[in-house]
């Protein structure tokens, strides 16, 4: 038998030397988000995330490959939590496709505003991740495309949604239409000041489009 010391010293020597033992992104990107909100994000180095978490700047790069890297990861945490909640009203498509449909185009426009006007200093990394279309930000506009589509098909296998309509063309045009209100940049340039109402105008046009005629 193996004595505990043997065991001991097989373990260790499968560890890389110097990462730590647990794995601290979610404790950076915490610690990034806070001084993003206190400094602006732009003036930020990953010296001063690793220096508030009592790190070096070379442990930290040990999660994260560059200071890219982590406002990526900061702002795919930020648009996933749009999309939990959006995908959480979608999922109810099967119960009533178009009121499911009113739902879903106000979440994601309400939700986009508190991201953009109502998270402080957090916003400005939002809007450069938007002009700058970064990975978090092509994935997220694809996922909203996905609840579209996902509640137009529910509403055409329904038969309260036009069938004659093809679904493809039908989702990208529909995305297209909501881009006023759920864009960052289009929310960035037009405001949001009569955002709730500009955006239940805009859904009724599109369910006049895409409801069946009783």
């Amino acid at each position: 038998m193996k004595s505990n010391h043997a065991i001991s010293e097989k373990h260790m020597a499968g560890k890389r030397p110097g990462r730590p033992s647990v794995d601290r992104r979610d404790e950076i990107l915490d610690a990034a988000e806070r001084l993003y909100e206190a400094m602006g994000f732009e003036k930020v180095t990953v010296t001063d995330v690793a220096r508030a978490l009592g790190m070096s700047p070379a442990n930290l790069y040990r999660s994260f490959a560059n200071r890219q890297a982590i406002d990526e990861a900061v702002t795919s945490r930020a648009l996933t939590a749009v999309e939990d909640a959006a995908w959480h009203v979608a999922r109810g498509a099967a119960a009533d496709p178009v009121h499911i449909f009113e739902l879903l185009c106000m979440d994601i426009a309400l939700k986009m505003r508190d991201l953009l006007f109502w998270s402080g200093r957090s916003s400005d990394l939002c809007l450069a991740a938007t002009r700058g279309n970064w990975p978090p930000v092509q994935a997220f506009m694809q996922t909203l495309r996905g609840l579209i589509r996902h509640v137009i098909a529910e509403g055409q296998r329904q038969g309260v949604m036009r069938a004659d309509l093809p679904l493809e063309e039908t989702t990208a045009a529909t995305f297209s239409a909501m881009a006023k209100v759920w864009h960052p940049v289009m929310l960035d340039t037009f405001g949001a000041a009569d955002l709730e109402s500009e955006t239940a105008a805009l859904t009724r046009l599109l369910l006049e489009a895409l409801k069946v005629k009783n």
